[in-house]
């Protein structure tokens, strides 16, 4: 009788298993290129000679259009499944042999489902709008990031000022110039002010005469990008990750070293000086 028992827990154990594998689900990038020594000699010479614009490698899909760049890392990391970045010969699928690459998939029950095509790609020109894509298709698709802690309207109208509750909650819009954060550049650090996750450090802000606060960079992982199409214009929107507070917009014409404007709501935020350490 225990004999019995132990096959057939051995065999439970061994379906859940192969199930697993099968139920595995992967973001494969396949470049429009074979791999080989020759690919191989011509990508290890462009990391030598400049390899900050090292397009070649594991952290971009095409070339002459994304550099290596952290914020590419950081998203790909901060993504719930694993990421392959592979040359179009190393795909055995002839499903995918008519297919223009470079392309973007979820492999899911060893089927490729194209997530973002060689087309929409190429009409792409920077990162930022490759994330908020990538993004996109991936909820489409059911791959979702942690889950926002659910808090009711209800709590959060107890919670904040009418003025906090109107920009992070209905992505209101404070009028330019009258922000506390605007002409502000102590030393320290910027919090949402819904949840009090650290956003922005004073280092990386700076004077864009916009008439709100203005970051060329965030904290890592902390902002949330989507598309909004509101008001007839088709710009990026930024919430706290953490909470889902809305806190402005981004932009492509910030200073160096990102390129980026994070223009922010002075009411989204709260300042946390500089600690004196003597």
């Amino acid at each position: 009788m225990k004999y019995k028992i132990s096959i057939c827990i051995l065999f439970f154990v061994f379906i859940h298993i192969i199930n697993g594998d099968n139920n595995k689900s992967e973001l494969v990038f396949i470049y429009n290129a074979k791999s080989g020594i020759i690919n191989s000699l011509i990508d290890f010479t462009h990391k030598v000679i400049s390899p900050d614009t090292y397009e070649c490698n594991l952290y971009v899909i095409t070339y002459e259009t994304f550099a290596k760049k952290d914020i590419w890392e950081d998203y790909i990391e901060s993504l719930p499944i694993s990421s392959i970045f592979t040359y179009k010969d190393k795909i055995l699928d002839k499903k995918l042999d008519n297919l223009i690459l470079p392309a973007v998939f979820q492999k899911k029950n060893d089927r490729f489902i194209q997530l973002i095509s060689s087309a929409e790609l190429n009409k792409l020109n920077n990162l930022q709008g490759l994330i908020v894509l990538l993004n996109s298709r991936l909820k489409e698709n059911g791959v979702m990031k942690k889950e926002e802690k659910i808090i009711t309207d209800e709590e959060w109208k107890n919670k904040l000022t009418s003025a906090e509750y109107h920009i992070l909650r209905e992505k209101g819009t404070e009028r330019p110039f009258t922000g506390k954060y605007d002409e502000f550049f102590e030393d320290g650090r910027y919090r949402c002010a819904g949840c009090d996750e650290e956003l922005f450090i004073s280092e990386t802000k700076y004077n864009s005469g916009c008439g709100w606060p203005a970051f060329y960079e965030s904290l890592p992982n902390k902002i949330e990008e989507s598309e909004d199409n509101s008001f007839g214009m088709k710009r990026i929107e930024i919430t706290c990750k953490n909470c889902g507070g809305h806190l402005g917009h981004v932009f492509n014409d910030g200073p160096k070293p990102t390129g980026l404007r994070y223009c922010i709501n002075s009411t989204s935020l709260d300042f946390e000086p500089e600690k004196d350490n003597d």
